[in-house]
C-alpha cells in the first residue's frame, strides 16, 4: 500500500472505517456527520494534505539527515582539527627539540672551533720551537767542530807561545849579563812567533813588543822605525821590506852624552839631509831636571847614531822642559824642528817650530815661533807629539792630545800656511781615536811607500790592556785627503 491509499481521521489518527472504530467525534464545520457518505468537495480535499504531509515529512527527513550529517562533518572536522592540533603540536615539540640540538651543535662546533684554533697555534709553536731546537743543533754541531778547530789551533799556539816566551826569557837573561847583542839575536828569532801570537789581523799591530812614539821612514824599499826605549836599548829600531814582518835591530842610540840621563830617552826622530842621518830625541838633563832634547848623527838610517853635545839642543825650563822632536823639509828643501814645551806655571803645553841648519845640527834663523795651545773640549788642555807633513803645497800638523794614558788619547790635525805658521783647527774632534782594534792612539809620524802611498805609523794600547804595565804597540794606517782634509783609512 502506498502513501497515497492511505488516510487519517481528523484527532483518532485512526481511519474511520477502521472495524471498531467508534464515531467520529470531528466537529468541526463542514465535517460530515457520522455515517453519511462524503460528498466528492470534500474527497477531493484529503490528497493535497497527504502531498503536504508527506513533503513536510520529507523536508523533515531530510533536514533531520543533513543536520546529522553536518553534525557528522562536524564531528569529523573536529576530529581532524584536534589531530591537527596534535600534529601541530608534535611538530612544534620536534622543532624546539631540533632547535635545542642545533644550538647544541652550535655551541660544540663553536668548542670544536676554538680547540682547532688552539691547536693551530700549538702546531705552529711546536713548527717554530722545532726549528729553533733544529738551528740549536745546528749551532751546536758548528760550534763542536770549531772546538776541535780550536784544541788544535790551541796547540799549535801554545807551542808558538812557549818558542816566544823562551826567546823572550833568553834575550832578558843577555841583558842581565850585559850581552846587548845577543839579546837582540834573541828578540828577533822570537818576534815572528810572538806577532803571530798577539794576532795582528787586519787592523791589529805590526810589532808584538812595546814601541811606543813611533817614527817610521822609508829608505830606497826598506822601512826603519825607531821608538823610545826599552830593554834592547835607548833608542828602539826595527827593519821591515813590506810593512808587515819587522826585523829588530837593536839599539840606535847606543851611547848617551855625558848631560843626559841613563833609561829616559823617548820620542826619537829621524831625518836624511844631505847623505847624513840626523836622530832628534829627548833626553833628561840631570843639570837643569827638566826634559830636554838633543841629536845624534850616523851615515846610514841603521847608525850607529852619535851624541856628541856637551848641553842640550832646545830645552826650555821656563817652560817646564821640551819633548817630542820632530824634523821635517818645507817645500824648498829646508828642514825645520817641533816639539812640544810642557805646560809650566799657568802657562799651556805648546807646540813649536823653528828652522834648522843645512844639516840639521843646529836650529838656526830666529826664535821659535808657537804653532799650536789646547783649544777644544777633546784635547783636554793636552796637545803634544807633533809632525809637519807638507804635502800638495799645504802643510798639516798632525799631533796628539788628551791624557796618554787613557783610550781618550786621540790623533788631531790641524793646518797651517807655512812651516812655522800659522796654524788652524779644520776639525773639532780627533782625526784617529779608540776603536774595537785599539786605544788612545798618539804619536802619529807619516811617510809614503814605494808607490808613493801616504801612511801614517802611530802607536795604541789593545783595547783590553790599557796604561802600564801593558804595552803600546806600533800600527799602520794609509792616508787619504777629501776635501783638502787628511783622512785615516780604516784598515782593509
Amino acid at each position: 500500500m502506498s502513501l497515497t491509499d492511505v488516510s487519517w481521521g481528523p484527532r483518532t489518527g485512526l481511519r474511520p472505517d477502521t472495524p471498531g472504530a467508534g464515531p467520529s467525534s470531528d466537529t468541526r464545520p463542514g465535517a460530515p456527520l457520522p455515517g453519511r457518505p462524503s460528498t466528492p468537495a470534500v474527497r477531493r480535499q484529503r490528497p493535497v494534505r497527504w502531498v503536504v504531509g508527506i513533503v513536510v515529512a520529507a523536508a523533515l527527513v531530510t533536514g533531520t539527515v543533513s543536520d546529522l550529517q553536518v553534525r557528522s562533518q562536524l564531528r569529523q572536522t573536529r576530529s581532524s582539527l584536534r589531530s591537527a592540533q596534535d600534529r601541530l603540536a608534535a611538530t612544534q615539540s620536534r622543532l624546539a627539540m631540533t632547535l635545542a640540538n642545533l644550538r647544541s651543535v652550535e655551541t660544540g662546533l663553536g668548542t670544536a672551533t676554538d680547540q682547532r684554533d688552539a691547536l693551530q697555534v700549538e702546531l705552529r709553536i711546536t713548527a717554530w720551537e722545532l726549528s729553533g731546537a733544529e738551528t740549536n743543533l745546528a749551532s751546536t754541531q758548528t760550534s763542536l767542530a770549531n772546538a776541535n778547530t780550536g784544541l788544535s789551533l790551541k796547540a799549535a799556539a801554545i807551542a808558538t807561545l812557549n818558542t816566544c816566551l823562551g826567546g823572550v826569557e833568553t834575550a832578558l837573561n843577555q841583558i842581565s849579563v850585559g850581552d846587548q847583542g845577543g839579546a837582540v839575536s834573541s828578540i828577533s828569532a822570537v818576534a815572528g812567533s810572538c806577532q803571530s801570537i798577539q794576532g795582528q789581523g787586519k787592523g791589529g799591530p805590526v810589532f808584538p813588543f812595546d814601541f811606543p812614539d813611533p817614527d817610521v821612514i822609508r829608505v830606497g824599499s826598506v822601512y826603519y822605525g825607531y821608538a823610545t826605549n826599552s830593554a834592547t836599548g835607548n833608542v828602539q829600531m826595527i827593519r821591515s821590506t813590506d810593512l808587515q814582518q819587522w826585523t829588530v835591530l837593536g839599539d840606535a842610540l847606543s851611547g848617551l852624552p855625558p848631560w843626559a840621563r841613563h833609561g829616559d830617552t823617548w820620542a826619537p826622530g829621524v831625518i836624511a839631509l844631505g847623505g847624513t842621518f840626523v836622530l832628534y830625541y829627548t833626553a833628561f838633563d840631570t843639570a837643569t831636571k827638566t826634559q830636554c832634547i838633543s841629536l845624534a848623527v850616523a851615515a846610514g838610517p841603521q847608525g850607529p847614531f852619535v851624541d856628541r853635545s856637551t848641553t842640550p839642543l832646545v830645552c826650555q825650563s821656563d817652560r817646564g822642559g821640551s819633548i817630542d822632536p820632530s824634523p821635517y823639509v818645507d817645500g824648498r828643501g829646508t828642514p825645520y824642528l817641533t816639539w812640544k814645551s810642557e805646560g809650566w806655571k799657568g802657562r799651556p803645553a805648546t807646540i813649536w817650530a823653528q828652522r834648522l841648519s843645512a844639516d840639521g845640527t843646529a836650529l838656526a834663523g830666529p826664535g821659535p815661533t808657537a804653532l799650536l795651545v789646547p783649544s777644544q773640549a777633546w784635547e783636554a788642555g793636552v796637545v803634544e807629539g807633533p809632525f809637519m807633513l807638507p804635502w800638495s803645497g799645504r802643510y798639516y800638523l798632525f799631533y796628539s792630545a788628551n791624557d796618554w794614558r787613557t783610550a781618550d788619547y786621540a790623533i788631531g790635525v790641524a793646518e797651517c800656511q807655512g812651516p812655522t805658521g800659522p796654524c788652524s783647527k779644520p776639525l773639532d774632534h780627533a782625526v784617529v781615536g779608540s776603536d774595537a782594534d785599539m786605544a788612545g792612539p798618539g804619536g802619529a809620524t807619516l811617510f809614503t811607500d814605494t808607490q808613493g802611498g801616504l801612511w801614517m805609523a802611530f802607536h795604541a794600547w789593545l783595547p783590553s790592556a790599557v796604561d802600564y804595565p801593558h804595552n803600546r804597540l806600533l800600527f799602520l794606517r794609509q792616508v787619504t785627503f777629501a776635501d783638502r782634509l787628511p783622512v785615516v783609512q780604516p784598515p782593509s
